[in-house]
C-alpha cells in the first residue's frame, strides 16, 4: 500500500492497512517529520515494523510494483480541484488502483491521473456513507441493510453531484 498524507484520515487509514496486515506501507508525506512520527507510532502499536515513512517528492524509493494507493491529503479539494500531491506520471504507473478519501469533487485530478496510467480510480463518497452507517446503526441500535446503503448511495451521488 502507498498512503499520502499523515494526518486525519490519512492516519486511520495507517493504522488500519497495518493492523489489517499490510506487508509494507509506504508513507509518503510533504513533511518528512511528521510521516516519522506517524510511522513509529503504528509501527510500535503492531508490532512490526511495516510503515516507511518519505517525503512526497521521494516516491521513487518505493519498490517497482503495483500497488493500492489511498490519498488522503487536502490536495485536491475545493477550491484547489486542479492540483494532485504528486504530479509526475511516473507515479501513477505504479498504481492499479487508487482511492481519493475526498468525495468532493466527485473525481479529482488523482483520480483522473490514475485511470489515465491504466488504473482504477474511487473516490472518498462510500467511506462517508459507512461512517454515517455505523454511527447510526451504534446509536439506534438497528442495522442498515446493505439495500437501504446502496439506495442511499445513490441518492448521496444525485445530491452531492448535481452540479457536477
Amino acid at each position: 500500500v502507498i498512503l499520502l498524507g499523515a494526518g486525519g484520515v490519512a492516519r486511520t487509514a495507517a493504522f488500519l492497512c497495518a493492523m489489517r496486515g499490510a506487508q509494507e506501507v509506504w508513507l509518503l508525506n510533504r513533511t518528512l517529520s511528521r510521516a516519522q512520527e506517524l510511522a513509529e507510532e503504528v509501527n510500535r502499536a503492531a508490532g512490526r515494523a511495516c510503515v516507511k515513512p518519505l517525503t512526497l517528492s521521494d516516491w521513487k524509493q518505493i519498490p517497482e510494483g503495483r500497488y493500492l494507493v489511498l490519498q488522503g491529503t487536502m490536495v485536491g479539494l475545493a477550491p484547489d480541484t486542479e492540483r494532485a500531491p504528486i504530479e509526475d506520471e511516473g507515479f501513477y504507473r505504479l498504481i492499479h488502483t487508487g482511492y481519493d478519501l475526498i468525495y468532493r469533487p466527485a473525481r479529482t485530478k488523482f483520480m483522473r491521473l490514475v485511470e489515465e496510467a491504466g488504473g482504477r480510480a474511487f473516490n472518498g463518497l462510500k467511506m462517508l456513507l459507512y461512517q454515517g452507517v455505523e454511527a447510526y446503526e451504534l446509536w439506534t441500535r438497528t442495522t442498515v441493510t446493505k439495500e437501504q446503503a446502496a439506495l442511499c448511495y445513490e441518492r448521496m451521488k444525485k445530491e452531492l453531484f448535481a452540479d457536477e
